[in-house]
């Protein structure tokens, strides 16, 4: 289990929080009305995997042997797929804080009966889905805390994605050191109609420049070694480079229509899913 007992608790305010927005109880917030689970019956659509069986209606599978489930006049189910970058440059402090984060908004999202498409980037595992309030404890056994592999957000997306997959939201909780260029993953998400949340983990203790001489580095993901004379001049350019990085990410995420939200490693899984939660980043 990743969470304390004390989190365990915070985790049930988030459900709180998430109800009270999506019902138009906090400021700036609205009420809206979409087909899901609930009373009067509005239309079919194909079933997905991960739907209920008993939303499937089994009369229309006898006539003409094909699965649809019921649609209802109520608060729509959401489909919601995190994206959690489980590579070996996220260890440490950004790897507890990706899996806390990540496994928060699902436990969030499954505690309204909505979907969830878990994906991980990189790690030992790939993508498992969830539906329903009773499997919050196999998310949380699932979410990854350790970190290894290679970072290819996009292959995991591709991945991760099956072909009735129908959009969503969808959030990747990354540090966005991907060799191959960190949008691409974000572009293609919002290719397949999901709104999309990026949410970057900086851990400034890995990221600490080493002192001034000669030093060698090793890349985390690859093994592969570099000597470097580490000069006044080459530390300056580093600080340049990643604050050029980041401006990247965010610009990007600002003309793409990308919410965008950058945190610290340190900082608690808690602050950073109520921002998300009240920014209305989880509402369908």
């Amino acid at each position: 289990m990743i969470f304390t007992s004390r989190e365990i608790a915070q985790l049930r305010h988030l459900e709180i929080l998430a109800a009270k927005v999506s019902k138009g109880q906090l400021h700036g917030e609205r009420e809206m009305k979409h087909p899901g689970p609930g009373s009067g019956f509005r239309e079919h659509r194909g079933y997905h995997m991960g739907d209920e069986f008993r939303r499937v209606d089994w009369n229309v599978y006898a006539r003409m042997e094909t699965l649809v489930v019921k649609v209802f006049d109520a608060e729509e189910a959401l489909d919601l797929a995190v994206v959690q970058d489980c590579s070996a440059s996220m260890r440490g402090a950004a790897a507890q804080c990706a899996a806390k984060v990540g496994a928060a908004l699902g436990v969030v999202a499954l505690s309204r009966l909505d979907r969830v498409r878990w994906i991980a980037a990189g790690g030992r595992r790939g993508t498992e889905t969830f539906v329903g309030r009773g499997r919050q404890a196999d998310l949380l056994d699932t979410v990854e805390a350790e970190a290894s592999g290679k970072t290819d957000l996009l292959a995991a997306v591709q991945a991760g994605q099956s072909r009735t997959s129908r959009g969503g939201v969808a959030f990747v909780v990354s540090d966005f050191f991907d060799p191959a260029g960190a949008t691409r993953a974000l572009s293609y998400l919002l290719s397949r109609r999901y709104r999309v949340r990026a949410i970057e983990i900086e851990d400034n203790t890995a990221l600490a420049p080493p002192p001034v001489g000669r030093t060698r580095l090793v890349d985390a993901e690859t093994g592969a070694v570099m000597k470097l004379d580490i000069t006044p001049e080459v530390l300056e350019a580093y600080r340049h480079a990643r604050e050029a990085r980041t401006r990247g990410l965010k610009s990007f995420c600002r003309w793409a229509g990308v919410g965008f939200l950058r945190v610290r490693a340190d900082q608690p899984f808690f602050e950073i899913v109520r921002t998300a939660i009240a920014r209305g980043w989880l509402a369908p």
